[in-house]
């Protein structure tokens, strides 16, 4: 399948996914506590109810030698920690990813700009929140092959997470 396709599908399934996105149940709740050091629990607690679904689809996607690492598991559940500041519903981010798919996406601004800048953002949270370093640089670079691995994740695990975020994973060069 074409790359373009491929993407496609994969944001049509999320726009549906956000669209349908429960709370999490108490259980898994209490899976992600027990993962994230407090104050990563408070700025996941804070997250949409979408961005906390994904967060949790994207943590069981990942592998079980790498989900067993609570750092891993951590930047999983947050590399989206940024998306919620830009206050956009589900259309709304459809509007903001097309805008940026068109254009140049540095030249977009307002809540639209803040949602395609999600990255920079949730590190900048995640980091004056006390995040781990691990979690703030995933945050930041996981749109970002190019910045793979960064420091203190290696290579296999960017690309896990960002397998198991749905993006593609070739050769990360």
């Amino acid at each position: 399948m074409g790359e373009r396709l491929r993407h496609l599908r994969h944001l049509v399934g999320r726009f549906f996914a956000s669209l349908f996105a429960r709370e999490p149940v108490p259980g898994e709740v209490a899976r992600v506590r027990a993962i994230l050091t407090p104050p990563e629990f408070a700025v996941w607690v804070a997250m949409p109810r979408a961005d906390r679904a994904e967060s949790l689809a994207t943590l069981h996607r990942l592998p079980p030698e790498v989900a067993a690492d609570d750092r891993w598991a951590a930047a999983a559940l947050l590399h989206d920690a940024g998306k919620g500041s830009a206050n956009l519903g589900t259309f709304g981010r459809v509007l903001a990813t097309a805008r940026g798919r068109v254009g140049d996406p540095a030249r977009v601004g307002g809540r639209a700009g803040r949602y395609l800048h999600h990255a920079e953002i949730g590190a900048d949270l995640l980091g004056s929140a006390g995040a781990r370093a691990e979690v703030v640089a995933w945050a930041a670079t996981h749109h970002e092959p190019s910045q793979w691995p960064v420091a203190s994740i290696p290579e296999d695990v960017c690309a896990a997470l960002a397998a198991a975020d749905g993006e593609k994973v070739g050769s990360l060069r």
